[in-house]
């Protein structure tokens, strides 16, 4: 038999037999890393932040308008809200509420960080699995609000009462 015909029945017969090609040798992929941040540390930036500062002075505004067009019904409504924003502020800093209205507007930064930093995610540190490798974000998340150096000086005292 010629040789083409001996390998192509080889070929054949190791088909037939089930028999694999060797895989390839598998790099093994870098575990994904996932940011983590402060909750404390960003829930009392964000209400010391000028994007805070802008929603009240926007319902400040708003609510000297009605208050001086007669609307009284409005006027009740703005000022609940701010009740409202102040006891939901409170209850987040204490970990008690979601801070679903402070993430939203984090996330340009989030998509920012994780795409600078190549990370899985971004987390509160409270709520990561600690398998996967971490790096702490809070000081970017800090430097985005605008924290002043009395914001960070009362986070670090937060951070310090919990530990």
């Amino acid at each position: 038999m010629k040789p083409f015909v001996l390998a192509l029945m080889f070929a054949a017969f190791l088909v037939a037999a089930g028999a694999q090609t060797p895989a390839a040798p598998v790099t093994p992929q870098p575990a994904a890393v996932v940011g983590t941040f402060d909750r404390s540390s960003v829930v009392l930036a964000y209400y010391r932040s000028p994007f805070w500062a802008a929603i009240l002075a926007d319902r400040r505004f708003e609510l000297n308008a009605v208050k001086a067009a007669n609307d009284t019904a409005r006027a009740k409504e703005l000022e609940k809200y701010g009740g409202e924003s102040q006891g939901r502020a409170m209850q987040q800093l204490a970990g008690k509420a979601p801070i679903d209205n402070i993430l939203a507007v984090l996330q340009p930064e989030f998509k920012e960080l994780s795409g600078k930093m190549k990370l899985a995610s971004i987390v509160d540190s409270s709520t990561v699995d600690f398998k996967a490798p971490t790096v702490d974000v809070t000081p970017q998340l800090m430097d985005w609000l605008k924290a002043s150096a009395e914001t960070r000086k009362m986070a670090a005292g937060l951070h310090q009462q919990t530990q």
